[in-house]
Order: structure tokens, then C-alpha cells, then sequence
């Protein structure tokens, strides 16, 4: 690929920013270190108007003179947690995050490209509208930045992304016709045994060898309910459960991701895995729960659970684990649903409703 002096003059800017970028990795909808670096770079090449949507995104915009057509490009600023083992000058300075998706990359080839664009706007027939999206890693941040008016005002004909691919060759830029980046859905499944001592398995309901039966299954999903033609990923990243050799396990989690780049087909698969799930239960007596984070189809886990049990709050646990109880909320929030706290509420208030019928209904009993 060969560039153009004035791209490659930028090569030393370039590692310098990503380099900065690269220390301070920040999460979902909290990028006020990072906000404030790409506004910092931004000012200097005076865009028309710099917003901020999305709480902590960007919006940049270059007017043309009598331009017909608005094209934007997007760029993703969150971070992961991580903890960064690169032992380099400018590694995180974060303890446990870390740019580790290309995101400090993404942002530095947008803010020189924002350079580019205010050295050459005598020469440029369209307006120009640079986003800086917050909360691309699980947290529904492109719909906050659409609600927010990211694309209206100047309203955007066309818009580019970019993704970092460290399997293409330097110097090659990967295309593909139709869709190149799957859609995500990560998720959490968690099996509800009954301990027991080893010596009596007879006695519990084994979460482990529950868990191990529906990771099994769960893998047909993908090689016999797909068709060969349509590109599906389902990966089971993390199980975790037990808590002594020589005591059956109560409880075993399952963490994973789904990637596809169809709606029904999206769909289809959670109907099929949450159907696999149901019957699980029904075979081995063990209660299987599951959510997601991932914006609108976690109201469709929930809304599905709510209608197999009848029983609404009762199995539906939103912020599995502590750690997601943040972005759990920022989801819920954006989905109108109630907050975390508020469904865990309500959770022990069904429990102890139900407590209240059968004790109820034991004092009937009684009294008869």
C-alpha cells in the first residue's frame, strides 16, 4: 500500500496517541478520561460543531459548502476488564482494564483522519460526521448514541467503520460484500443442583454433571439447527462451580457468547438453547436460569422465562455477578425495565409471597 506524504507524516502522531489512548482503558459509559482526551485532539482541527452524546461519546461535524451529502465514520472508545500483562512503557494504567480490542487504535486513525479533514476542506464536497461511540463491548452503546440524535442533524446518508484484524496482512485492508461483523450476544447460565455429600449422590441434584450434559448440548445448536449457509459462533468462555471434592455441587455458572448476523436466526438459536435448558430441568430436576446483558435481547430472555414459569421474578436473575451489576443497570435503564436492585426486590418479595400461600395454606390444612 503506498501513502501519501502527508498520511505518512502523521506516523509519529499516530503512535503517540494510540500509545496514550492505550493507558487510560475505560469502561462501558464511563470514558471521562478518554472523552476528554479525543475532545482535546478534536478542538485543535475546529469541527463545526463537537457534542457530546451517549453520556461519554463524540460527535464531531464538518460542514461543506452547499454539500448534498452527509457521510459519517465511527470509531469505538470503551475498554475491557482486563488485566494488562504487556510489559511496555505504555501499558494500562487501569488496574483491571485494558485496551485489548483495538479500540485505542480505532480512535487514533479517527482523530487523524479529523487532521486530514481540517488541512483539506477547500477540497471536500460532503459534510463529515466523526463518532466516537461509548459502550460497544456489551452495553447497547450505538442505540444510546442513535437516541441521543448521533445521526440527525445533519441527517447521515452513509456511514464507515473500521475494525483493527490482526490476521490481515500489513498494508491489506479486509472487504466483503453484505455484512462483515457479527452481531454479540454474551450471556450467563447458571444450574441450580442440590449439595450433597459425595458419599450419597443419591441424595442431591449434581450442578456439574447438569452443567457438563447442557455444554454438550448446547454445541448441536450450532452444528445441526444452522444452515451451513448462514455463519453462526456459539463459544462457552467460563464455567464455574463446586466448592469441595467431596461434595456434590449446588450451583455451576456458564458464560459465553453467540455471534450471528441475523435477527431470526438469533431468534431461532435462543429459543433452541433456552428449549435444550427446559428440558434439562425437566430430566434431572435441576433449575436452569439464564440472562443476558446485551440491550434488547435481554427483555427477550426475560420476557421468555417470565412466560415458562409463570412465576416472573422468581428465576430471572439480572446481575448474575456483582461485577455486571453495573452495566446490567445502564441496560435496564436504556430498556425502560426496572433497575437491578428493584427486580431483586421484587424477587424476594415473590419468594416470600409464596412462602406466605404455603404456610397459609399448611395453617388451612391444620385447622381442617
Amino acid at each position: 500500500m503506498n501513502l501519501s506524504k502527508e498520511i505518512a507524516s502523521m506516523y509519529d502522531d499516530a503512535v503517540r496517541i494510540r500509545q496514550d489512548l492505550h493507558r487510560i482503558p475505560e469502561i462501558g459509559f464511563q470514558l471521562h478520561d478518554t472523552q476528554a482526551y479525543v475532545l482535546n485532539e478534536l478542538r485543535q482541527c475546529a469541527p463545526d460543531r463537537l457534542e457530546t452524546p451517549a453520556v461519554c461519546g463524540v460527535k464531531a461535524v464538518f460542514f461543506a459548502r452547499d454539500a448534498e451529502t452527509t457521510i459519517a465514520f465511527r470509531a469505538d472508545m470503551d475498554g475491557i476488564h482486563n488485566d494488562e500483562a504487556n510489559n511496555v512503557p505504555y501499558c494500562s494504567q487501569h488496574p483491571g482494564n485494558m485496551h485489548g480490542c483495538g479500540h485505542d487504535g480505532h480512535m487514533t486513525i479517527l482523530l487523524l483522519f479529523a487532521r486530514w479533514i481540517a488541512k483539506n476542506r477547500a477540497h471536500i464536497h460532503c459534510n463529515i460526521v466523526l463518532l466516537f461511540q461509548p459502550g460497544e463491548e456489551g452495553w447497547a452503546g450505538a442505540r444510546r448514541m442513535i437516541d441521543d440524535g448521533a445521526l440527525e442533524n445533519p441527517k447521515v446518508d452513509r456511514i464507515y467503520g473500521l475494525h483493527l484484524w490482526p490476521t490481515v496482512p500489513k498494508g491489506k485492508i479486509g472487504v466483503r460484500w453484505d455484512y462483515l461483523m457479527a452481531q454479540t450476544s454474551d450471556f450467563e447460565i447458571t444450574v441450580h443442583g442440590k449439595s450433597a455429600h459425595a458419599s450419597t449422590p443419591q441424595m442431591g441434584i449434581d450442578a456439574i454433571v447438569v452443567a457438563a450434559e447442557l455444554v454438550t448440548m448446547v454445541q448441536t445448536v450450532i452444528t445441526r439447527d444452522v444452515d451451513p449457509h448462514q455463519d453462526a459462533l456459539l463459544t462457552l468462555g467460563k464455567i464455574q462451580g463446586g466448592t469441595s471434592h467431596n461434595v456434590i455441587a449446588e450451583e455451576v455458572t456458564i458464560s459465553g457468547t453467540l455471534r450471528v448476523f441475523s435477527n431470526d436466526l438469533y431468534r431461532t438459536l435462543s429459543h433452541k438453547i433456552a428449549a435444550l435448558m427446559q428440558g434439562l430441568e425437566t430430566a434431572t430436576g435441576a433449575q436452569i436460569d439464564g440472562a443476558s446483558f446485551d440491550g434488547e435481547r435481554l427483555s427477550f430472555l426475560y420476557s421468555y422465562y417470565a412466560k415458562r414459569r409463570g412465576r416472573a421474578m422468581e428465576v430471572v436473575e439480572i446481575a448474575v455477578q456483582p461485577e455486571e451489576a453495573e452495566k446490567a443497570r445502564a441496560v435496564l435503564a436504556h430498556l425502560g425495565l426496572p433497575e437491578v436492585e428493584t427486580v431483586q426486590q421484587q424477587l424476594e418479595a415473590r419468594k416470600k409471597a409464596l412462602e406466605d400461600e404455603k404456610n397459609a395454606a399448611a395453617l388451612e390444612k391444620r385447622d381442617r
